[in-house]
């Protein structure tokens, strides 16, 4: 089984690195998929994160990535995405093309709004803060949830919680939803 983080807009950061090391004990091919194909870029705030990534990769790119990546796969896949990392997972789940993936997180996927239409081939589950500025979470969840393979829950914090640079960061809720993604890789990797 293999493990594939997919990052936001900030890509392979120290932050991502301790999530992938804290969870690559359970599943120990672990990896990172960035937008900037590994390279560091140190953005100055969030707003510079998205301009940069807007204007130089964008969602379909990103998506390309990951397709491309899983094409090689030829093992289960679990798949944590997070922001457009997320997004990009949603936006995939609807081809049969990724027959290995076993179940895909996403946290905090906004650009998820613009796919709503979507119906999942796997399992996936969707954790949305309690309120994004450009939409309304709640009305979102019961567009999505009704649909096969989709779980949705809000979690208690911001946009960005489970980033550590993120202006959302909040502690409770990453050690609540770490705590919660160790149980489920345990179970998903003692399944049959």
């Amino acid at each position: 089984m293999k493990l594939i983080l997919v990052s936001d807009i900030f890509g392979a950061t120290p932050a991502l690195k301790e999530i992938q090391d804290e969870l690559s004990p359970i599943i120990a091919d672990t990896c990172t998929i960035d937008p900037y194909r590994g390279r560091l870029l140190d953005f100055k705030n969030q707003t510079d994160a998205y301009q940069y990534f807007m204007s130089h990769i964008g969602l379909e790119n990103y998506q390309s990535i990951l397709e491309a990546e899983l094409k090689v796969i030829n093992s289960p896949v679990i798949l944590i995405g997070f922001s457009v990392g997320a997004s990009v997972i949603w936006n995939l789940s609807s081809q049969s093309d990724y027959n290995d993936v076993k179940k895909a997180f996403g946290f905090y996927g906004s650009q998820i709004r613009n796919q709503s239409g979507i119906s999942s081939l796997f399992d996936i589950e969707l954790i949305f803060p309690q309120k994004e500025p450009h939409f309304d979470v709640d009305r979102l969840i019961k567009k999505i949830e009704p649909g096969p393979n989709v779980y949705c829950r809000k979690a208690g914090g911001a946009h960005g919680f489970m980033n550590k640079l993120s202006e959302g960061f909040n502690q409770t809720c990453y050690c609540r939803h770490m705590d919660e993604l160790k149980r489920e890789l345990k179970r998903l990797t003692n399944e049959k």
